[in-house]
């Protein structure tokens, strides 16, 4: 630990859901972007937050050729049980990381999603892709994620981003940050 003494490590860290930082990850006909959410990054980023890349278990699990589904498609044993293990692997980071006092400020996660949602996750779905319309509700990785942190005792806040509304957004978590 003496040679973190003149380290230049901010000591903070944001947990970030997969498809802001790589927007290929999405459902084909769903990516807002080419690449990544860059508003996001530059924030985290001028703000001296590392970035960790949560996993897309949608991705791991179905494939990128996979079609779109809402949180109730997606809520199965099987898909519950892999973002359960895959919680489970954020945590182990998050505990990680806490070993040497860095501290985890945020899990950013995009409302909407099946998976990743935090306040909002589509809720019907037409023939052809998942419908606008969204539902009160956390996605199935972030249920399981706080089911995980809170059996840990950890707290932390969560934020769900939404595509047509960055600007508000990063001024909510700014507020959010300095709380």
């Amino acid at each position: 630990m003496n040679n973190l003494v003149n380290d230049k490590r901010s000591g903070r860290i944001a947990i970030v859901a997969h498809c802001i930082l790589n927007q290929n990850s999405r459902v084909l006909g769903l990516a807002e972007r080419s690449s990544t959410m860059t508003e996001i990054v530059e924030f985290l980023m001028s703000n001296d937050i590392g970035i960790v890349q949560m996993p897309c278990p949608e991705l791991s699990y179905a494939g990128i050729l996979r079609e779109g589904k809402t949180k109730d498609q997606y809520d199965t044993v099987m898909f519950r049980s892999h973002c359960r293990r895959t919680a489970k692997e954020i945590v182990e980071q998050i505990q990680e990381y806490a070993k040497c006092k860095i501290r985890t400020e945020i899990v950013v996660g995009v409302d909407g999603s099946p998976s990743c949602g935090v306040s909002q996750t589509s809720k019907e779905r037409s023939s052809e892709k998942v419908s606008k319309n969204r539902r009160e509700s956390s996605g199935i990785l972030i249920d399981e994620l706080r089911f995980v942190l809170e059996e840990k005792k950890i707290q932390l806040p969560f934020y769900g981003i939404k595509y047509e509304r960055l600007p508000e957004d990063l001024e909510k978590i700014e507020r959010l940050l300095e709380g």
